[in-house]
């Protein structure tokens, strides 16, 4: 098992969907079955890295070489990795009162368009 100071690889402030792919390559060099990725010393972290970072390493963490936890999170962080879970796993589907309208080309979508207001 290996615990990983996750500023010590990225830094303490997470920005971009590529900084979580980057921990993942990490991750998966270090050959480790049991991995703790340590959020103790992040100061910040954006919607989008904690979004790649949802689908990396929880969303689908059964298909992982390896098992992860997390320890140390701050409660923004955390606030925000829950707020990703449930957009994550919601099923959007379509109301049964909502009317679907099919356009046979683009043209007939265009026309109908000029013709309702918005």
């Amino acid at each position: 098992m290996i615990t990983i100071d996750i500023t010590n690889i990225l830094s303490p402030d997470l920005k971009s969907r590529s900084r979580a792919n980057d921990l993942m390559l990490f991750v998966k060099n270090c050959s480790e079955t049991d991995v703790i990725l340590d959020f103790q010393n992040v100061l910040f972290a954006t919607r989008s890295f904690i979004d790649e970072f949802y689908n990396l390493f929880i969303k689908d963490s059964v298909h992982l070489p390896f098992k992860v936890e997390i320890t140390n999170v701050p409660e923004d962080i955390q606030a925000m990795l829950n707020s990703v879970s449930k957009t994550q796993t919601k099923i959007k589907t379509i109301p049964p009162t909502s009317n679907i309208m099919r356009f046979e080309n683009v043209d007939d979508l265009l026309n109908y368009m000029s013709i309702v207001g918005f």
